[in-house]
């Protein structure tokens, strides 16, 4: 009978044991992500989140299989889009016009991810450290200014009338695409703060003379 409990009781105590190396979520603190590579099977398929069950049996080798952990923090900030049009600078020496055609737009943004697209950046070999994810994030932010200042822009182009504060969010959204450029973030907050816009008029006007000079001189 002794034996048969000891038995029971070793058996017990290694099956706890198997159970503890196998069990990857209590290694994960709350806000965090965990991806799990092995030797044997590369990056496993699902995210490894706190409060989530999550057993991996390739802990069970030794050496075989780490922990990498993230912690998703939401970017936010604000990304400045300036720049000049096209020989902008060249009319106004010329023409000796006030207008420099200058352009300046500041954004507010704020963005985060999944778990399930944290770990489809690893696969990608997009991040693979917290100081990656942060650059991704803010990269992303820039990516996102860089799009709507084009959409803004060429919208003065074609329209120099245009009022970029009539713009709702869900059309800017919509048009710039932005699950084209980044897929794997979600926009959490977007808005124009501070714009300087060109007198895109006015600069059709001297292009246009410009361009006749320079014909007449060749």
């Amino acid at each position: 009978m002794k034996k048969f409990i000891t038995c029971i009781l070793i058996i017990a105590i290694f099956s706890a044991f198997v159970f503890y190396l196998g069990w990857t979520q209590f290694k994960i603190k709350p806000g965090q992500v965990g991806i799990v590579v092995s030797k044997t099977d590369g990056v496993l398929p699902d995210p490894v989140e706190n409060g989530k069950s999550s057993w991996n049996w390739q802990f069970l080798l030794p050496t075989n299989a780490k922990l990498i952990t993230f912690t998703i923090e939401p970017y936010s900030g604000e990304k400045t889009v300036k720049g000049q049009l096209p020989s902008g600078q060249t009319y106004t020496a010329i023409f000796n016009n006030s207008d420099n055609f200058e352009y300046f737009f500041r954004f507010s943004i704020s963005l985060t991810l999944t778990a399930e697209n944290l770990l489809s950046l690893y696969k990608n070999n997009k991040i693979t450290k917290q100081e990656d994810l942060q650059n991704y994030l803010s990269n992303a932010a820039d990516t996102i200014a860089q799009l709507a200042a084009r959409y803004y822009l060429e919208k003065l182009q074609t329209n120099p009338s245009f009022v970029i504060e009539s713009v709702r969010r869900e059309d800017l959204l919509r048009s710039i695409r932005l699950y084209e450029d980044c897929p794997e973030v979600d926009l959490m907050t977007f808005a124009l703060k501070e714009s300087k816009v060109p007198d895109y008029e006015l600069y059709k006007n001297l292009q246009k003379i410009y361009l006749s000079i320079q014909v007449y001189i060749l």
